[in-house]
């Protein structure tokens, strides 16, 4: 909700123009602006919104340049696919509940391996841009050629999304509100529902005043926040039943019984390999309450702990989001005219070593014993 309603309030409209103008018709600038105005939208950790912004801000500019429609559509999933382990996203909350971690402490073991995970975004956005250089013959004087009236379409696309709930003469409270409650988050003074609520009343207060128009927004945002709660309170009975009848421990104990102990010692690596394709394939809150809740007791049994469980269990999320489950993902593919598989082939063709990236990155940090 939080996120939501600063998304409404315009708190990511100048940094997102800021990359939009900066791009100029320039391919390599087009790719890096759109990579880093996903980055940035996302970060409400809502999928269906960061496409629909992006296809938005960045489809038209494309289609004049002639540039290949396959890298906007990885170049917008790429970020979600990251930044969807924030801690108010639905797979780092389902796997905190499942697992018994407290989020902000599975958000600190989470945080290096999504920094330089957006290393690799940015990087693959660089890659894009110089290859669409060479492709399109591109040179300095053909940026002349964009016509300013493209560009301003595009800042447009951000900037008049709903006019009447943008609030610029708060922006620097917003902003500031929003790094104090990160902060105190990350530091691990309150949980981040009890921080989140205190914030989303104070946003509300401060930007819209009327009792009349917080009521409206609350109800608006409300549908997003519901969702994920009411599935993890679902999922939480699921697990309560699994765990106090026994068969979570029972399953536990059978694959533990039928694991090598010199295959147990590396679990860790072979469950996050694993985990990518199962958390495409299925549902997340059944991968998290069913699949990762009873590994998690095997990976105990070797030595490794709940958070590093956890952790392991997060990698495969980058692949989640080519997952056919997902109905915004097919809004991007049509909006872009790909077909769906060709979109999973290209995805995973240029983000496979996101996989051993984020595993390299734990295993530096200790997250991940190998």
């Amino acid at each position: 909700m939080y996120f939501d309603i600063m998304l409404n309030v315009g708190l990511f409209d100048p940094l997102c123009q800021f990359f939009i103008r900066k791009a100029k018709g320039d391919p390599l600038k087009v790719t890096m602006a759109t990579v880093l105005t996903a980055t940035v939208v996302t970060m409400n950790g809502d999928t269906t919104t960061t496409i629909i912004i992006c296809t938005a801000a960045f489809l038209e500019l494309y289609r004049s340049m002639n540039m290949r429609m396959l890298n906007l559509a990885i170049l917008i999933v790429t970020p979600i696919g990251i930044f969807n382990q924030l801690p108010w996203g639905g797979p780092t909350i389902s796997a905190s509940t499942a697992l018994g971690v407290p989020v902000n402490v599975l958000f600190k073991a989470l945080l290096p391996g999504m920094l330089v995970a957006e290393i690799f975004a940015i990087g693959l956005a660089y890659y894009f841009g110089i290859k669409e250089r060479k492709r399109l013959c591109w040179c300095i004087e053909d940026s002349k050629n964009i016509d300013d009236r493209i560009i301003e379409r595009m800042v447009d696309s951000i900037r008049k999304k709903d006019p009447e709930l943008k609030r610029p003469q708060y922006y620097w409270f917003n902003l500031i509100l929003t790094l104090g409650i990160l902060y105190l988050l990350i530091a691990g003074v309150a949980h981040g529902a009890i921080l989140f609520m205190i914030g989303t009343a104070i946003v509300l207060t401060v930007n819209y005043r009327d009792v009349a128009t917080i009521t409206e927004r609350i109800e608006a945002v409300a549908g997003d926040a519901m969702g994920p709660a009411l599935a993890t309170f679902g999922a939480g009975v699921f697990s309560g039943i699994l765990t106090g009848s026994g068969m979570a421990s029972g399953l536990a104990q059978g694959i533990t019984m039928i694991i090598p102990d010199s295959l147990g010692v590396h679990m860790a690596p072979i469950y996050a390999i694993i985990s990518a394709p199962a958390i495409c394939f299925l549902p997340q809150d059944a991968f998290y309450f069913g699949i990762a809740k009873v590994i998690s007791k095997v990976m105990i049994g070797f030595g490794i702990s709940p958070v590093q469980a956890a952790v392991a269990s997060m990698i495969g999320q980058s692949f989640r989001l080519i997952s056919p489950v997902i109905p915004a993902l097919y809004m991007l593919t049509d909006s872009t005219k790909l077909n769906f598989v060709e979109f999973q082939k290209g995805y995973v063709k240029y983000c496979w070593p996101l996989l051993f990236i984020y595993m390299i990155a734990y295993a530096l940090t200790g997250m991940l014993p190998i």
